[in-house]
């Protein structure tokens, strides 16, 4: 069942994020099924940082951005049954330790994704010390985890 637009928009409102919701539900999902919930929100967290790129909202553009990276990565360690999603599961949440972890096991592809997310969460969200042709070097890196993620969800 898919959270309906209204109820996903409030809990944005409310300062809630549908990631950490998804995973307060982990238990009552089988891993396919969370990991698609994960990847599905990898890819929409993208497509709004892409659009924020555009406007040049350089603060929430590295949020959305970094989101996607992290969801993605959750739901390719979810479903690649790696240790660290295991652990996560038992922990009722990832932690960036765990993120990191998986994202060094997933490969390259994830590794490259994950260091460029986190750099654009700290130096662009948190510490905001880069401009807009910062993130759009690290947007090819970003998009070819999301692309991965997309096939994925085309199964």
């Amino acid at each position: 069942m898919e959270l309906p637009p209204t109820l996903v928009e409030a809990l944005r409102r409310g300062g809630l994020d549908v990631g950490h919701v998804v995973d307060a539900l982990a238990k009552s999902l089988d891993p396919p099924s969370l990991a698609k919930a994960h990847a599905e929100l990898a890819v929409r967290a993208f497509r709004e940082g892409l659009s924020l790129v555009e406007k040049g909202d350089v603060v929430q553009a590295c949020e959305k951005l970094y989101k996607a990276v992290e969801e993605a990565v959750k739901a390719l360690a979810i479903a690649g049954d790696l240790e660290e999603a295991k652990e996560a599961a038992a922990r009722g949440r990832w932690s960036v330790s765990l993120l990191d972890k998986a994202a060094r096991r997933l490969g390259d592809r994830a590794w490259r994704a994950w260091t460029e997310g986190y750099f654009l969460h700290v130096n662009g969200f948190h510490e905001v010390r880069i401009d807009i042709t910062d993130v759009k070097a690290r947007l090819p890196i970003i998009q070819a985890l999301i692309v991965e993620v997309e096939k994925m969800l085309r199964g």
